[in-house]
C-alpha cells in the first residue's frame, strides 16, 4: 500500500528527503462510505511518520473527486498535475503533505 524512499522533495527543499509514497489505496465500491478509506489513509500517514519520513505523496486521478477530498481532509495538497499519467490517458494530481 505504501513505501518509503529517498528522492527530491515535493516542497522545493534542496537535496534528497525521506518520503512516504502511497502506491495504492482502494475500497471495493459496495463497501465505500463506511469509513474504510479514512482508516486506510490514517494508518498510512501514521506508518510513514513511524518511518521518520519528512513528507508523504501520492498520485490520484483528477476525476476522482471523492479521493481528492479525502486526501485533502488529511492535509494533502495538490502540488502538480501530471498529464496523461495513466495508461488510458487520464491526468493525475500529485498530492503531498509535509510531516515535520
Amino acid at each position: 500500500m505504501c513505501k518509503s524512499e529517498f528522492g527530491f522533495s515535493n516542497f522545493k527543499k534542496f537535496g534528497f528527503v525521506n518520503k512516504g509514497h502511497v502506491v495504492s489505496i482502494a475500497v471495493v465500491e459496495e463497501h465505500r462510505k463506511k469509513g474504510i478509506g479514512n482508516a486506510l489513509v490514517e494508518e498510512s500517514v501514521n506508518g510513514v511518520k513511524l518511518r521518520k519520513c519528512d513528507e508523504f505523496y501520492l498520485e490520484v486521478r483528477c476525476s476522482n473527486t471523492d479521493a481528492v477530498r479525502l486526501y485533502e481532509k488529511y492535509g494533502f495538497a495538490i502540488r502538480q498535475q501530471l498529464n496523461a499519467y495513466y495508461r488510458d490517458g487520464e491526468d493525475a494530481y500529485l498530492m503531498a503533505i509535509e510531516l515535520t
